[in-house]
């Protein structure tokens, strides 16, 4: 799936602590995709907000880059006497344009049953 955010400008193709400046402030509008579908992990896993954090942003093309990111989730079950807090790091391949970001995520959510047939 891909997703465009329209931004202003690109930071220099080589200057990664401007490109992690600029995708740290469009975070909250890719958030819910760069976490994706926790439920692989447990039906009680649950996102912890804001704990998106850039890791490192590579090039990979010349406007192609990959960004490693980590992020917190928590699961959560009295009756199984589970809590936990987990850090997953994973990455996105994105396409630099001259007035937006072009990201290319991966659909993690969980095929329903009738999805099957």
């Amino acid at each position: 799936m891909r997703k465009r955010i329209p931004v202003s400008s690109a930071p220099d193709e080589e200057n990664e602590s401007e490109w992690i400046s600029l995708i740290q402030r469009i975070i909250p509008k890719i958030e819910t995709e760069l976490t994706g579908s926790l439920l692989w992990y447990s039906q009680n896993a649950q996102y912890v907000p804001g704990s998106v954090k850039i890791i490192s942003v590579e090039q990979t093309a010349p406007s192609g880059y990959k960004m490693t990111y980590s992020f917190c989730w928590n699961v959560f079950n009295a009756c199984l006497d589970i809590d936990a807090d987990e850090t997953t790091t994973q990455s996105v391949n994105f396409e630099s344009q001259p007035d937006a970001l072009i990201f290319d995520f991966i659909d993690t959510e969980r095929a329903a049953a009738a999805d099957e047939l």
